[in-house]
């Protein structure tokens, strides 16, 4: 499926656009030995706390896209615009995260349920002195780093290999991209339109297979199916198994 391709190749000019001279850099998944894990999620208290990405206090945004492309993604590669961990001086720091992943026999039946979880694997992650907050429907995320984390040299790059492995466990991923943003709130913020977006698909998704009947007429997502090819093909699609393969006839179908 290439329902996300567009997205894909705005976030792929979002990239060069920010990523100045110096400003970035280029981590392959594993250059660092793997971080350890946590035996159970780690709670960082106050007394304990070195740095934070993401905080309510600055501008935070976290979406990802998949793609049935493999040439879409780049296998294995963690984009780092901005200071590392342990490279800012500020307690509290923007965060901007994409995950792109590449997948394999999504289809109209799977996809909204693959999707969900695919966005669940991040939960999964327990490593040592690091601690995820997310708020979904604000599409942010909030880590926290310990002191003893810092000083042991915990970065992105250990954090965006662990993401990977984990959404490589899922059997139909096949690659998986990381490419994170903490030079600035304004930065960040310019994400916020395309992880919007995508969450609109998702949702636009779920409301095809979730309702039983396809009426268009009074679809808050017609908008999506307009400018979206490949929805307009899983809407058909699903439309169709609903009515046994009979054609579909719509009311204010979005065309």
């Amino acid at each position: 499926m290439k329902i996300f391709n567009d997205i894909i190749a705005e976030i792929d000019r979002y990239k060069y656009a920010k990523c100045k001279p110096g400003g970035y850099r280029v981590i392959p998944a594993d250059h660092d030995s793997a971080w350890p894990g946590a035996e159970n999620r780690d709670i960082i208290l106050m007394p304990d706390l070195a740095v934070e990405f993401g905080s309510p206090e600055t501008a935070s945004v976290s979406f990802g896209v998949w793609t049935g492309d493999d040439a879409l993604v780049n296998d294995g590669q963690i984009t780092l615009m901005g200071p590392d961990v342990t490279e800012t001086s500020k307690k509290e720091n923007p965060f901007g995260k994409i995950v792109i992943t590449g997948v394999s026999g999504f289809d109209e039946t799977n996809a909204f349920q693959r999707n969900r979880e695919i966005y669940l694997k991040k939960f999964d992650l327990a490593l040592k002195g690091h601690m995820l907050r997310s708020a979904s429907h604000y599409m942010a995320e909030w880590h926290r780093i310990s002191q003893a984390a810092v000083t042991d040299g915990f970065s992105f790059g250990h954090l965006g290999s662990a993401l990977i492995r984990a959404y490589k466990t899922l059997p139909y991923v096949t690659s998986v991209e990381v490419i994170f943003v903490t030079t600035s709130d304004e930065d960040v913020t310019d994400l916020y339109d395309l992880g919007k977006r995508s969450t609109r698909i998702i949702q636009a998704m779920g409301k095809m297979v979730n309702e039983t009947a396809v009426d268009c007429a009074d679809c808050e997502y017609q908008d999506l199916c307009r400018d979206a090819g490949e929805l307009r093909r899983l809407r058909d699609e699903l439309a169709k198994k609903k009515r046994g393969g009979a054609p579909v006839r719509r009311v204010g179908h979005a065309n």
